[in-house]
């Protein structure tokens, strides 16, 4: 039987559970959803928040170098690091910070390619 065989499965079925939300609302709740993959830590110096204000939404390849607002593209960053990468390469940028570490840096890879964190550790990298 088909997704749509039965008549309560029609699509307009579907959409009664459906929420209507503003832009502002929405927005919010995207950034939130990023944070809350990343543990709401900074991607990048791993720290916790010093409050709800304190971790912003960077993005990886800076909207002023043709990056998008894409999930893949946003990572939870403290003010600090937000405002120290500023619109650098993140790459290079991060690699020149003392909290610097290569899992780290494979979690944001990961991050940008799948949308997904994971703890991939680099001696299980090297490994295989």
């Amino acid at each position: 039987m088909s997704l749509l065989g039965s008549p309560r499965e029609r699509a307009h079925d579907y959409l009664y559970n459906l929420e209507a939300m503003s832009g502002k609302e929405a927005k919010r709740l995207w950034r939130q959803s990023i944070r809350e993959a990343w543990n709401n830590k900074c991607a990048y110096c791993n720290n916790p928040p010093i409050d709800t204000r304190s971790l912003t939404v960077d993005h990886v390849k800076p909207k002023s170098k043709g990056g998008e607002d894409r999930t893949s593209n946003c990572v939870p960053a403290c003010r600090s690091c937000n405002h120290s990468k500023g619109s650098m390469e993140w790459t290079s940028w991060f690699r020149d910070q003392a909290f610097y570490s290569i899992e780290a840096e494979l979690r944001i890879k990961n991050w940008v390619q799948t949308g997904v964190v994971n703890s991939i550790e680099y001696e299980d990298i090297m490994a295989s």
